[in-house]
């Protein structure tokens, strides 16, 4: 069940796009990172030690709580961002779908883009194996490579 949890949630919360939509799926990332790396952490806590899962879904888990680690700037940046008025479900909107001027022109740019970038290659090594555990494929739906 935890297996199916983590498709699910790669499959609902990872942003997917073409190559000129990088700066956007940055954005969206670590916005979606903390609902990522909770899917994660429950899969790890149902897996032993010796399951064929557990290491790439230690790491996967490792590089989403690396990206996870700049949500709270990532949405302080974008409440200051929003024009005056703007309520909470346009703030969520905003963080969700930027503004791609907007992603690269956050202090946090570079590094949130890097990590992204792992964060997809180790989602890309998971998402076969859990294939091969739930004998569905969502692979297509994982990230895009951000570098």
């Amino acid at each position: 069940m935890a297996a199916w949890r983590v498709q699910l949630t790669l499959a609902t919360r990872t942003p997917s796009a073409g190559a000129n939509e990088a700066d956007r799926i940055v954005g969206a990332t670590v916005e979606h990172s903390v609902h990522i790396e909770e899917a994660l952490t429950a899969l790890l806590n149902v897996l032993g030690p010796n399951h064929a899962l557990t290491r790439p879904a230690f790491e996967a888990s490792r590089a989403c709580r690396d990206v996870s680690l700049l949500h709270e700037s990532w949405a302080a940046y974008c409440a200051e961002q929003a024009r005056p008025g703007a309520d909470d479900t346009v703030l969520a909107m905003d963080r969700e779908f930027p503004v791609p001027a907007r992603v690269r022109a956050w202090a946090r740019y570079e590094t949130a883009r890097e990590r992204a970038g792992v964060l997809a290659e180790r989602l890309a090594v998971l998402g076969p194996q859990l294939a091969a555990v739930t004998g569905r494929d969502f692979s297509d739906r994982l990230l895009l490579a951000t570098t």
